[in-house]
């Protein structure tokens, strides 16, 4: 920046010395003891419109936190992902949101519902097949008038030799209780709730990650390419009042 001082005045010699001393050339103003100047705040305008610029080209182009972290709320929680364009990065909250609540559906609607089951089970042969009505044949008293009916004293096929009556081996035969009552209206339920927050809370954390990156490295951009525009020179005038102690000048300096 280099400053030329342009004299419009002239000098004002003051009376005392005006006779003494030879008269200063107009185009060399003398070195002040005083130096008043008016303040230019021309570059602090420039500075703040040129904020203003960055911020409204910001404004334009950045993702919004609240759009994005609210929109994964909405059952599924992908949704702040497909606003951040992260459409496959969407698909796993989507896909963990179906089977999710798809499973917790089933249950509520009894189609996972269990309940406890008496079997049959003998020492060496394990579970026995059927109803497990032949764990109860050596209950049962022989009746002469049911000659059709398997009680205690017909042979138990299970038997070593296959002979030896079912009251013999009562000992042989154990009932136990397979499986468990499980009413999965609770269960579907509580799977529901767990895979809305679960996927909530990974669509909104990812979004907003998402979004606190993009909105970064736009400033990052803005501020580099505000960083490379070159900006013309202004040329400004500041008036200038000198005072050397015997004389005094006015004028103006031009900078560019």
């Amino acid at each position: 920046m280099k400053s030329i001082s342009a004299i419009l005045l002239g000098l004002l010699i003051l009376p005392g010395a005006l006779w003494a001393q030879t008269p200063t050339p107009p185009t060399m103003a003398p070195s002040p003891d005083i130096l008043v100047a008016q303040i230019d705040v021309s570059d602090l305008r420039d500075e703040e419109s040129l904020k203003q610029l960055m911020k409204i080209e910001y404004d334009k182009d950045a993702w919004s936190m609240s759009v994005a972290i609210g929109s994964s709320f909405v059952p599924g929680a992908g949704w702040g992902l497909m606003y951040t364009k992260k459409k496959l990065q969407a698909a796993v909250p989507f896909t963990l949101s179906i089977i999710g609540y798809g499973v917790g559906v089933a249950y509520m609607l009894g189609l996972m519902d269990t309940e406890a089951t008496p079997i049959c089970n003998h020492t060496r042969d394990g579970r026995v097949r059927g109803d497990g009505a032949e764990c109860g044949y050596a209950d049962i008293a022989n009746d002469a008038s049911l000659p059709n009916r398997i009680d205690n004293l017909d042979p138990d096929p299970r038997s070593i030799g296959g002979m030896t009556p079912y009251f013999r081996t009562k000992g042989d035969y154990a009932t136990v209780i397979s499986g468990k009552d499980c009413d999965g209206f609770n269960t579907g339920r509580y799977i529901m709730i767990g895979t809305y927050v679960v996927t909530t809370a990974l669509g909104a954390m990812w979004a907003g990650s998402t979004v606190a990156a993009h909105n970064e490295q736009l400033r990052k951009d803005i501020e580099s390419t505000a960083g490379r525009t070159p900006r013309s020179p202004a040329i400004k005038a500041t008036p200038i009042i000198g005072f050397t102690g015997r004389r005094g000048v006015v004028g103006f300096a031009l900078e560019f």
